[in-house]
């Protein structure tokens, strides 16, 4: 049992103070090598009256062998909350994370809409061997990408406690391969940085395919971590589409 939530062993999933009643829910996968403190700023922004919960993809000593382990992993942990409407936010690689749960999610999840942010849809995704780079190499790669704080890597206690997290979050997402299935019934919102070299607006637009649902696009100022820069932003948009869910949240709760 775990004593901060009263359930089992949601090992993945940390649940950040909100309001006594929320209405909604928010689920957020973050980019690779991330902790699931990097949203604990969005709780304010949100509000009390939506849930928000981080996810995070394990440790060396504990890690999921491929894509679909983690993401059984986490539907599962999921369906041990209460029941309420659930969104799904994936930010690069937890975009992808974020789209093989979604596939998973049975009706005691509660899914109403997958968004994600700076990542191509899976059909066009590509393997790499980033994870295979030697630490200088791979720790060069990182940061040239930005959203790594480069002094995680340049105290050896630090370097030696994250660099196997985001190598093996590397390797999960390195190692990916999507296998066609049938698009997802719940809507679909892909947000993408104008200048996002990973994942251009015209590749991220392509995310309509993957739902019979209704599906936009938004693209703000910045790139690959414009959820960083833009946060307010992204946070606004978010709220808006859990608003768009129900307006109250007596209409919204479940037993």
């Amino acid at each position: 049992m775990n004593p901060a939530t009263g359930q089992g062993p949601l090992t993945l999933l940390h649940r950040h103070r909100t309001g006594a009643r929320p209405f909604a829910r928010l689920v957020c996968l973050p980019h690779a090598g991330a902790a699931p403190g990097m949203f604990s700023p969005w709780a304010e922004d949100l509000g009390p009256g939506v849930e928000l919960v981080s996810v995070r993809y394990g440790t060396p000593d504990d890690a999921p062998d491929t894509m679909s382990v983690l993401a059984q992993r986490i539907t599962a942990q999921l369906a041990l909350l209460p029941r309420r409407p659930t969104t799904l936010f994936g930010h690069s690689m937890g975009g992808i994370v974020a789209y093989e749960v979604a596939r998973r999610c049975s009706v005691r999840v509660g899914l109403t809409r997958l968004v994600v942010s700076g990542t191509v849809p899976p059909a066009l995704h590509r393997p790499g061997d980033t994870h295979r780079l030697d630490d200088d190499a791979f720790i060069t790669a990182l940061v040239r990408l930005g959203g790594t704080d480069p002094r995680l890597f340049t105290d050896a206690a630090s370097r030696d406690v994250w660099l196997p997290r985001v190598r093996q979050d590397y390797r999960l997402i390195d190692t990916y391969q999507y296998r066609p299935r049938p698009p997802l019934a719940c809507p679909v919102t892909a947000m993408t940085g104008r200048a996002d070299q990973e994942a251009p607006v015209d590749l991220v637009r392509s995310w309509r395919d993957t739902t019979t649902a209704a599906f936009d696009l938004t693209v703000h100022p910045g790139g690959h971590f414009h959820l960083l820069d833009d946060r307010r932003e992204v946070v606004a948009e978010l709220r808006r589409r859990l608003g768009r869910q129900g307006a109250t949240p007596s209409s919204l709760s479940m037993p």
